[in-house]
């Protein structure tokens, strides 16, 4: 071996020992984040209101609560609607809202408009609620 690469070379053993220890985190499990994130309360919802206008469910609707950072979402999968909002109830009273708003919308659809899931969700809104007449 050639004296100037020995005069210049490194003792591998010396720097690895002067390299400051690094540990690597443990394995980072997506699921149990995300179970631990999406931690929610299933509650039903009978009753919905926008203004006057007074709805039921035929069956109880099943929202699922749960809190992400600053905003609490409530949403049911079955009709594709989520509510947002400052506490649980700000966020049912935006999902009541959005269910009322998607029922009236689907109900004014000709059934030759839809397209997909869509005539799925029409039949479900129409089943589901039934607006309250008062007299």
């Amino acid at each position: 071996m050639s004296p100037q690469l020995t005069d210049n070379a490194y003792d591998i053993k010396e720097i690895s020992e002067s390299m400051p220890k690094v540990e690597t985190s443990p394995e980072i499990n997506p699921q149990e984040i995300f179970d631990l994130w999406r931690k929610c309360q299933i509650t039903p919802i009978m009753n919905l209101q926008k203004g006057t206008r007074k709805f039921y469910a035929s069956k109880p609707i099943s929202v699922r609560i749960y809190r992400d950072g600053d905003l609490f979402f409530a949403e049911n999968e079955n009709l594709v609607v989520c509510g947002t909002g400052y506490t649980s109830q700000e966020a049912v009273q935006d999902l009541n809202l959005h269910i009322i708003h998607f029922y009236e919308y689907y109900e004014k659809l000709d059934n030759s408009k839809l397209i997909g899931d869509a005539f799925r969700l029409k039949g479900i809104y129409k089943e589901l609620l039934v607006e309250v007449k008062e007299e």
